[in-house]
């Protein structure tokens, strides 16, 4: 303990720093934590830049154009400022990114009409040529997985009023005032609905030979009236 105190009185051999030294060590560290954001920076533009051209060539090979076909786009390698340019890199990835989000949602919503009309297409064909097990097991589906009775009495007219109860565990007698009271829901306005989905893409609309072959002498007018 005596040496231990011995030791800690003793003076340093170490001269202090002076202030100049402190505030070189200061500058030091800036500028090395400069240079780590600078990297770090570098590796998120380069990465930004590859999504950026993977989002481009996608949105190509589906029929969707990328940011440069836009006007007054300034190509990357014009712009002479790094912070500028990242920060525009970063928002048309950004903008890109958005435009396939819709895009997905669009394809997934086309594919679900896609089989949804080759499925009531084949059950009508089996009605034809008598009793139709496609169409008990659609109404067997239908009854387990939907659930809101908006939906139901859509399915249940558009398969020609097949037996299907408005809401899950319903009698197929039950009115639609009295299931939507059972629920607690209100009937929308189906022809304000149809509209305004039709209105949100009316660029893209799914013809009826897509959908059938046999429909497709009704694309003129399918095209006429879109």
């Amino acid at each position: 303990m005596t040496e231990k105190r011995e030791r800690n009185s003793r003076r340093s051999k170490y001269r202090p720093r002076s202030e100049a030294q402190k505030q070189r060590r200061r500058d030091l560290w800036e500028a090395r934590a400069q240079d780590r954001q600078l990297a770090t920076r570098h590796s998120e533009e380069d990465a930004l830049k590859v999504r950026l051209d993977e989002l481009e060539s996608a949105l190509r090979d589906v029929g969707r154009s990328g940011v440069h076909t836009r006007r007054n786009a300034i190509p990357l390698e014009q712009i002479a400022d790094d912070e500028q340019r990242f920060h525009v890199l970063r928002a048309r990835v950004e903008r890109l990114e958005a435009l396939w989000s819709i895009n997905q949602r669009k394809r997934e919503t086309r594919g679900k009409i896609i089989i949804g009309g080759a499925l009531l297409a084949e059950a009508a064909d089996e009605m034809i040529e008598g009793e139709s097990e496609l169409l008990q097991r659609l109404v067997d589906i239908i009854d387990r997985r939907v659930e809101r009775v908006r939906d139901r009495l859509t399915v249940r007219e558009l398969l020609g009023n097949v037996p299907l109860p408005l809401r899950q565990g319903g009698e197929v007698e039950e009115g639609v005032d009295d299931a939507l009271a059972a629920t607690g829901e209100d009937l929308p306005d189906f022809d304000a609905m149809a509209q305004s989905a039709m209105a949100e893409d009316a660029d893209d609309d799914l013809l009826p030979s897509e959908i059938d072959a046999d429909y497709a002498d009704l694309d003129a007018a399918w095209r006429a009236t879109g």
